[in-house]
């Protein structure tokens, strides 16, 4: 500024360089989109990288000096990682250009994982951030059944379902299953009801047996809330179809004793397995298929009903099943492979009968073997250095978990 007095009139202020009313020039930084999101709709993954363009919307160049990822807390290390077109640093967009970030998402730990993508320039709002979060879980959705028909979400993105049926008191629900994209399902009572929740259709042509003899429910691959078909166990092996499923053939069948335990299909929805209280593994063909191999490997208890559940790799086949049955007690046995080394159980309690359900991560192999089981207090347990996931519902000292229900 320079003052200048103009004879006897007083002072005249003149401004010198910038003109009354302009501003000065100056960078200006603009980060689009403004947040990322990560695995809101398939949290098992896969999870492609995002984009997020950094532009100069100034007058001015705006001065790159470090762009950064900030993933506090993290016990594993970051769960994000980031690579950019704008370095290298320091890096100048002049007024109008722009520069791109590209963000991964690789989580170390389940849950919910929380980071902010950094940049650090001469813009006046130094650091820019970009709030990054991402839902990492091993399956789309999952839910602990009680006994009573209670549903529970056991992840932030399983959400509460509407429907289905509650017997406060009553231990009478035996099993639920969930559609392909997780929009609900049905609860099976032990009379044969299924009860449709979320955006289930009713089931056609359902059995319904009016005595306690249900057991377990399945539906096939790709069912949805246009159409959902299945099977429903029943304790003496019968398999009833519903929703215009085909019938089943070579199914084993025990008349007047119940022995029957838990049905799986195969993910290629060709055929299954049944699950005798014994520990045998019985097969089944769905319509026209043959049944799937025969499977003599697994463990076996003549004459004592200590089995709980059972479940298949995702990638068997009908000539290639492979899996884990669990008993009672905790303990959990493979079939159909050989492990590499001992199979460390999730939770194990010698003659308590608390073992309920027993579910493998759909990325494990048969080399690395990895899942979860779950207690009838609701507390479930990670083996074979499988990471812990969060859960929903604790019942403690009280058996009342019936199932933990999950779509891949």
């Amino acid at each position: 500024m320079k003052l200048v007095k103009a004879g006897l009139a007083g002072a005249l202020v003149v401004f010198a360089g910038i003109p009354m009313g302009a501003t000065a020039a100056a960078p200006a930084a603009r980060l689009a989109p403004s947040s990322l999101t990560f695995g809101a709709e398939n949290p098992a993954g896969p999870y492609p990288p995002q984009s997020v363009t950094l532009s100069n919307s100034g007058d001015a160049s705006l001065i790159i000096s470090n762009i950064t990822i900030e993933n506090p807390g993290q016990s594993t290390g970051s769960d994000f990682t980031q690579t950019n077109s704008c370095y290298p640093f320091p890096r100048s967009l002049a007024a109008g250009e722009s520069c791109a970030i590209n963000v991964g998402f690789f989580p170390g730990e389940y849950g919910i994982r929380r980071g902010t993508l950094l940049v650090f320039d001469n813009a006046a709002d130094s650091p820019q951030r970009v709030p990054l979060t991402a839902y990492a879980y091993p399956f789309k959705a999952m839910y602990t059944l009680d006994a009573f028909g209670g549903l529970h979400p056991a992840s932030a993105v399983s959400p509460a379902m509407s429907g289905g049926a509650y017997w406060p008191g009553w231990r009478i629900a035996r099993a639920a299953a969930l559609l392909a994209d997780a929009s609900g399902g049905y609860t099976l009572d032990g009379y044969g009801g299924l009860h449709p929740f979320g955006s289930a259709p009713a089931p056609a042509g359902a059995a319904y047996f009016g005595w306690d003899i249900a057991k377990d429910v399945v539906l096939l691959p790709g069912s949805s809330a246009n159409h959902a078909a299945g099977y429903v166990l029943d304790g003496w092996g019968g398999l009833h179809q519903f929703g215009g499923a085909p019938a089943v053939n070579g199914a084993a069948y025990w008349a007047g004793w119940s022995i029957a335990k838990r049905v799986r299909l195969l993910p290629d929805g060709s055929g299954g397995y049944v699950l005798d209280g014994w520990g045998g593994l019985h097969g089944f063909g769905v319509g026209i298929n043959p049944p799937p191999r025969d499977i003599s490997d697994t463990a076996f208890w003549p004459n004592w009903s200590i089995a709980r559940d059972f479940d298949l790799f995702s990638n068997s086949t009908p000539t290639t099943p492979a899996g884990f049955t669990l008993d009672g007690y905790g303990g959990i046995h493979p079939f159909g492979f050989h492990p590499n080394g001992p199979v460390g159980a999730g939770g194990y309690w010698p003659g308590r009968d608390l073992g309920i359900s027993v579910r493998l991560n759909p990325t494990s192999t048969t080399a690395t073997p990895f899942g979860w089981t779950m207690e009838g207090w609701g507390g479930f347990h990670a083996f074979n250095g499988g990471q812990e996931i969060p859960q929903a519902a604790y019942w403690n000292g009280w058996s009342v978990a019936v199932e933990f229900v999950v779509v891949r």
